[in-house]
């Protein structure tokens, strides 16, 4: 008996040694794990945080940037003060939206003169050259950098000032940022819901504080201080123990664009808190596991170190995906930052680009309808031609930047489908016979006549693979295949089909062919003209219109491209038996536009502040016999409309001092137009621009480059019929009709006026 109790005793004793190490032992494990989990948890917290403060500023310095970069382009191309001026209060306007009430607008220096996008005019004893943001930013060699902050006296707020330097190095521009933002991200910094943060600069001056009152301060002025900044700068970005207060706390620092500080401040006993928690409890734990269950002892503790394992496994997941998820958010708010600059862009410039198209077609125009020679003739005609295809890109670019920012809206409408098929028809069968190609309409004869759908959006799509089916086709066919595949309760489903024997496409680069502006095989092609958006923008539509674009390609053989596409039935009698051929019109046989009218009795008035426009305007005109009363600013249209009484006044928008709208509201408040009708004259093709016209009061609008046949339609609907009569031009005589030449592109001139008349 003494033996069994012996050997009982002996063996409790022996187990309770046993589970006192193992007990020791997996607490020093759980702490340790603990602790340095807590720290990487810190690391991270830190990271986060000035990752967010980076994308806060680096957004700035992008904003900045792009406006630079535009107004060292300006200066270049000769632009007045006036319009650089005009150009960064419409981007101060633009950003403020981005930035809310932290921003102050944008500003700078230029051949020196201060600039200033919010209108802000400096005292007369303001000298920027003695100003930090100017000395510093010209300092910077053309790189944007963040300009010592400054404590605001009234609002007790940090602001910092980001600056570059423009090609010109004594030229400058900069903006202005409350770092309210930032001192709320300051103001949530915690690890576990312990401890505080704040930011520094490299001088040790404190840029955001949870206490505002630190705001300002420096941290290198008392020994302590400078003793604890430096071993901030040293640590870069980790962390560090120290005493603070009396008390051991844990340091967490990062750097900011390797200008600023971000310190994170938390007491050990806080920071540990929970590793000591779970200490405590795991040898409660294994106590009364050991009381209750010794026998079972060693099973118990596997499974409490495979549960721990686990543990600790799905809470590091789970901190990864946060990560993770975080650092996704930052690089799609980066993106998200970039095509928002690169589609402003390009629609700005697509815009800027259609004044002087608008000259050289209206120039040309009359040459057009001038000369006799048939050798200009032909050189005038191969000048509309790569005009309109240069408008036609301009309209792609225009269409590709109203896609990606979402202005791009569908118009269903009740349309004919043989319209729609001899309309694409014509656009491509001249550049088809060109190329010596035979050019295949295979159409269904069940498909319904009428239907509901944008089809200026579906002539587009079709039109685009057209073209390109063309373009890299050399020898061979183009098949077009139009296919009823079902009717399900009046809703259609259309099978359209462009297959030819072309070049094809490598299988490695099928999937690149939806990519902006990159087009595929480029050594091989690079004869081929063309922006490399054509298949980025069907495939956008066609995702519009709940379809996509499917490829079927064999290098070397040929390719397919084909998609579905769901339709609303208004009528349901089948076309029947459609030769497309047969109906094909004449167009592309000249370039000259016949004349129709003549109103030498008109009076008219056209306003724009681009002489050449009126030029052009004025040339336009006089096809019609009409002598137009030119002026170039909004208060010289008032002053002569006080005068006189016009049957049409052609506005133009976009003019100094004083715009159409303005112009219009003060005509129509002293009551001087009468039976006198006012038309929008303006580069702005965007979707919605003529909505938006009518909607402040113009009678109509009329986009440039000007089109004759749009100009015409235009006199016979507004001026009065007595006014109206019969053009006597004299007309060219069959012999001398112009045909277009290989590189005239007639494809383009009909596919621009297509495109151009919705934009």
């Amino acid at each position: 008996m003494k033996r069994n109790i012996k050997t009982l005793s002996f063996t409790l004793f022996i187990t309770f040694i046993l589970m006192t190490l193992l007990v020791f032992f997996t607490t020093r494990v759980i702490f340790k794990t603990a602790f340095n989990m807590v720290q990487e948890l810190g690391d991270d917290k830190t990271s986060a945080i000035s990752a967010d403060v980076e994308n806060y500023l680096e957004t700035a310095k992008s904003v900045l940037w792009v406006a630079a970069d535009t107004v060292d382009h300006m200066v270049d191309e000769g632009a007045t003060d006036e319009e650089i001026i005009e150009y960064i209060t419409r981007e101060s306007k633009n950003t403020e939206r981005q930035f809310d009430e932290s921003y102050t607008g944008l500003y700078g220096v230029l051949d020196g003169t201060y600039i200033d996008g919010v209108g802000w005019v400096p005292p007369d004893d303001y000298d920027f050259t003695t100003r930090d943001w100017y000395i510093t930013t010209c300092a910077a060699n053309g790189e944007p950098i963040i300009v010592s902050p400054y404590v605001d006296a009234q609002t007790g707020n940090v602001i910092i000032s980001i600056g570059k330097s423009l090609t010109n190095p004594k030229n400058a521009l900069a903006l202005d940022l409350t770092l309210s933002e930032v001192q709320e991200m300051v103001e949530d910094i915690q690890i576990n819901g312990y401890g505080y943060g704040f930011i520094l600069n490299n001088d040790g001056m404190v840029i955001a504080h949870p206490d505002k009152t630190q705001n300002g301060t420096y941290y290198n002025v008392y020994a302590n201080q400078k003793e604890f900044f430096d071993k901030i700068v040293s640590t870069g970005k980790g962390n560090f123990t120290t005493t603070i207060d009396d008390k051991k706390c844990t340091v967490f620092v990062d750097e900011i664009l390797n200008q600023w500080h971000l310190v994170v401040i938390i007491e050990n006993s806080d920071l540990f808190r929970a590793p000591k928690n779970l200490m405590i409890v795991s040898i409660i734990v294994n106590l009364l596991v050991f009381a209750l269950i010794s026998l079972f002892y060693i099973l118990s503790y596997r499974v409490e170190r495979n549960a721990s394992i686990s543990m600790e496994l799905m809470k590091q997941n789970e901190i990864k995906k946060d990560y993770e998820a975080k650092l996704l958010m930052l690089e799609k708010t980066a993106a998200d930052s970039a095509n928002k600059a690169k589609s402003d862009f390009l629609a700005d410039m697509s815009h800027e680009i259609r004044t002087p198209i608008n000259a050289i077609l209206g120039m040309n125009e009359m040459i057009l309808h001038e000369t006799k020679e048939k050798e200009i003739l032909d050189y005038a005609s191969n000048i509309k031609s790569a005009g309109n295809t240069l408008l036609s890109i301009i309209n792609s670019i225009l269409d590709f930047s109203k896609i990606e920012d979402g202005r791009m809206h569908l118009v269903p409408a009740e349309f004919d489908i043989t319209e729609l098929i001899n309309g694409l028809y014509n656009s491509i069968s001249e550049r088809a016979k060109k190329k010596n190609l035979d050019l295949i309409f295979n159409i269904d004869e069940t498909i319904p006549s009428r239907l509901l759908g944008d089809d200026v959006r579906i002539s587009q799509v079709i039109m685009n693979l057209l073209t390109n089916a063309v373009k890299y086709t050399e020898k061979g066919r183009v098949i077009c295949t139009f296919k009823k595949i079902g009717i399900t309760d009046n809703n259609l489903k259309l099978l359209v089909s462009v297959k030819d024997t072309g070049i094809g496409i490598e299988q490695k680069n099928i999937d690149r062919l939806s990519i902006s502006f990159e087009r595929v095989d480029e050594m091989k092609n690079r004869h081929i003209e063309g922006t490399g958006l054509g298949i980025s923008i069907v495939t956008k539509l066609l995702a519009m219109m709940k379809s996509e674009l499917k490829i079927k390609s064999e290098y070397g053989v040929g390719s397919e491209f084909y998609f579905e596409l769901p339709l609303s039935v208004v009528d349901s009698s089948p076309i029947g038996f459609f030769d497309v051929s047969r109906s094909a019109s004449s167009a592309g046989k000249s370039v000259v536009s016949k004349i129709s009218l003549s109103a030498p009795d008109a009076t008219i008035l056209v306003t724009d502040d681009n002489e050449m426009n009126c030029k052009v305007a004025e040339s336009l005109m006089k096809l019609f016999k009409i002598k137009p009363t030119i002026c170039t600013s909004g208060k010289k249209a008032i002053d002569l409309m006080e005068k006189n009484e016009y049957d049409i006044l052609f506005l133009d928008h976009m003019m100094p001092e004083m715009d159409g709208i303005e112009t219009l509201k003060v005509l129509k408040a002293k009551n001087l137009l009468k039976n006198s009708k006012v038309i929008a004259l303006t580069a702005n093709a965007v979707v919605g621009a003529k909505e938006q016209y009518m909607a402040v009061g113009f009678d109509d609008y009329l986009s440039k480059p000007i089109d004759l046949g749009e100009l015409e339609k235009l006199l016979f609907k507004y001026l009065p019929k007595e006014k109206i009569g019969e053009a006597d031009e004299e007309v060219i005589a069959d012999e001398e009709v112009i045909e277009f030449s290989a590189e005239n592109n007639s494809d383009d001139v009909q596919e621009n006026k297509k495109t151009s008349g919705d934009i």
